[in-house]
């Protein structure tokens, strides 16, 4: 990038004799362009460099310079800037590098060709000089330092930050990022790889933005793509909140992004970790959520594929067929088995586990059963045969195949009374099994 240094006459104290000497020389169609750009200026003087006019004036309250060709197209304009005002990646740049100096001039340029750039003059106090050194710094419109013009004695400085990998980031982009999120801190570019046959990367800016973490996705044209913003949990939107203390509670949420699209696709992102022992690295979940908050996909770890599986992952006529016959369904969490969709909930106050086939037909339904109401063969069975144990649970099975039947455990009253154990199965008529 080729800069130009500007440096203002104090108070503009040539400029009557400037404007005497030269505005007659400048063309009227130079003279119109500026008077559109910057209307009611005052103290205006001309001068020409090389075949161009440049122009010094007082603008909006600012020390300002311009430039324009003979045919009055407007080349960049050169403000005096207050170093309080400067921009923040500059301010963060001056104070881990030239905290102890201190900033005599600072002066913005905006271009035609889009190549912003920040000059900024340093002084350098020094033991022994009568003057101080002064250090000339360049930064490109993002904030990042490209040039650093050291004083005669100080060649051999480190200068901090000047190989820029940035470099590469197109113009467009850049200019497009500067105008969605002004005044943004921390800026670092990356490049993700495009899919498409005629793009090859899309770029991609990190940064603060109104003090959250933020990255936006942009095209080599300049063209938004998405903006993510991370989010602490107790910022998050409610219905993500629920979701993941319901289902997810005993687990560390890593990050939660809001995810802002230009085709409107607007979705939320969590990524939670879970710890077990014995396990070297922890569980990693990502959950997808779309704008209004209803989970739509859950990558899971490998090892629990078959577990956590969510209403979207189940296919629609096995969900349909499940809601026609469990309507009251409550606290539903699936599972895959043996090529079966295995469906756990609570029904009409009891536990209850549902099988469905994958085409979707009903296979089984498992209903736990409180000891205190088995079926009066099945009680009077335990009286007379099994008196000395306690029933720990019961279940009921319902099949397709109307092969139904009943599963007791069962365990003994009495320590020195063997098994300590038993288990029961009964046929749908309470008739107990022998095997």
């Amino acid at each position: 990038m080729k800069f130009i240094i500007i440096f203002f006459l104090s108070a503009f104290s040539l400029t009557l004799l400037s404007q005497n000497s030269m505005d007659r020389d400048v063309p009227e169609v130079v003279q119109n362009a500026f008077s559109r750009k910057f209307p009611r200026a005052e103290n205006v003087s001309w001068d020409k460099i090389d075949n161009n006019y440049k122009v010094d004036c007082f603008y909006r309250g600012q020390n300002t310079y311009a430039e324009f060709t003979p045919e009055g197209e407007w080349i960049l304009t050169v403000v005096d800037t207050d170093p309080k005002d400067l921009y923040p990646p500059i301010l963060k740049y001056l104070d881990e590098n030239f905290q102890k100096d201190k900033v005599i001039l600072v002066e913005k340029a905006t271009c035609a060709d889009r190549q912003d750039y920040y000059y900024v003059q340093v002084a350098r106090k020094e033991k022994g000089q009568d003057e101080p050194y002064i250090f000339e710094l360049f930064f490109d419109k993002t904030g990042k330092i490209e040039e650093v013009k050291a004083p005669e004695g100080v060649d051999d400085m480190t200068i901090v930050g000047i190989d820029d990998r940035n470099a590469d980031i197109p113009a467009d982009v850049i200019d497009s990022w500067q105008k969605r999120f002004p005044k943004s801190e921390g800026i670092d570019w990356t490049k993700k790889v495009n899919t498409s046959d005629t793009i090859d990367y899309n770029y991609v800016a990190s940064f603060f933005y109104r003090e959250s973490k933020t990255k936006a996705e942009f095209l080599p044209n300049g063209y938004w793509v998405e903006t993510r913003v991370e989010y602490d949990e107790k910022d998050l939107y409610l219905p993500v909140v629920k979701y993941i203390e319901e289902n997810h509670w005993n687990d560390d949420l890593i990050i939660a992004e809001k995810v802002t699209r230009a085709d409107r696709q607007d979705y939320y992102y969590a990524r939670l970790e879970r710890m077990e022992k014995g396990q070297f690295r922890p569980y990693v979940f990502e959950l997808y959520f779309d704008k209004a908050g209803k989970i739509q996909k859950v990558i899971r770890p490998e090892a629990l594929k078959n577990q956590y599986l969510l209403t979207v992952d189940i296919p629609p006529a096995v969900a349909k067929k499940f809601k026609s016959r469990f309507s009251t369904a409550q606290d539903v969490t699936w599972e895959t088995n043996e090529g079966n969709w295995v469906a756990k909930f609570v029904n009409r106050e009891q536990t209850t586990t549902a099988i469905f086939s994958d085409s979707a037909q009903w296979v089984s339904t498992v209903v736990q059963l409180d000891p205190k109401d088995l079926y009066g063969p099945i009680q009077r069975t335990l009286d007379q045969q099994y008196a000395d144990y306690n029933v720990m649970y019961a279940e009921k099975t319902t099949r397709s195949d109307r092969n139904d039947s009943y599963y007791l455990e069962l365990i003994s009253k009495k320590k020195n009374l063997e098994p300590q154990k038993i288990s029961l199965f009964f046929d749908k008529t309470g008739r107990l099994k022998e095997d």
